[in-house]
């Protein structure tokens, strides 16, 4: 019970902050993040989607819609956001997160029975 009064506290602080600065997009981010805790997804991703149009390269924001997108059996969203992933983590030279980013690829492309030439004519850019 306390978990979830926190919890709460914590969701309506940071949005809060949102609505103080509508334009962060580390603010949309963080309240992503809560609600994706929360187990709260569809809001979850409404914020990470917020997060991209303030901060398009977000590595970050595209792996958690990827992994946010699979779990809601959004197949095409969930490898579109986790080839975008792969690509930003590798530009920054985050090897650790490309390696597990392209590892969920894998998966993605199994789980929704998908072949990778398929999005190789897709851009990628989400």
């Amino acid at each position: 019970m306390f978990g979830k009064f926190f919890e709460s506290k914590e969701i309506k602080g940071l949005k809060a902050q949102v609505e103080s600065t509508p334009d962060d997009p580390a603010a949309h981010f963080n309240l992503g993040t809560a609600y994706e805790r929360a187990g709260r997804a569809e809001e979850a991703v409404r914020e990470f989607e917020e997060t991209l149009k303030g901060n398009p390269k977000s590595a970050e924001a595209h792996y958690n819609l990827a992994v946010l997108y699979e779990s809601m059996s959004n197949g095409e969203k969930a490898i579109l956001h986790i080839l975008k992933a792969g690509n930003l983590f590798s530009n920054k030279n985050d090897q650790v997160n490309k390696v597990e980013a392209r590892g969920l690829l894998r998966q993605y492309y199994r789980k929704f029975d998908v072949k990778p030439e398929y999005f190789s004519q897709v851009d990628p850019g989400v």
